[in-house]
């Protein structure tokens, strides 16, 4: 009998260390959180690296500066001809 008591004490303090605030439960949570922000930490890294490359072909390459003109800001050269399409 006193096994059995002693038992269902040791297996009711396992569970509620594992699903206390602080317990296996919540570090897991904290694991699986921790991943998705280090994956989408690198993902932003990449994309930032991209932006900086951009920016430096725009700072540097007339051709590159040209292209966003006519293509962003939709400026015509006087020798282009422009059709639109309604």
């Amino acid at each position: 009998m006193i096994r059995f008591v002693l038992f269902l004490l040791l297996v009711s303090l396992i569970y509620v260390g594992a699903s206390s605030k602080r317990g296996w439960f919540d570090y897991r949570r904290m694991v699986e959180r921790n991943t998705e922000l280090l994956i989408k930490i690198s993902e932003v890294q990449k994309q930032k690296e991209l932006l900086e490359h951009q920016i430096r072909a725009l700072q540097s390459d007339r051709e590159e500066q040209e292209r966003m003109e006519s293509h962003v800001l939709g400026y015509v050269r006087p020798n282009e001809t422009v059709i639109e399409f309604r």
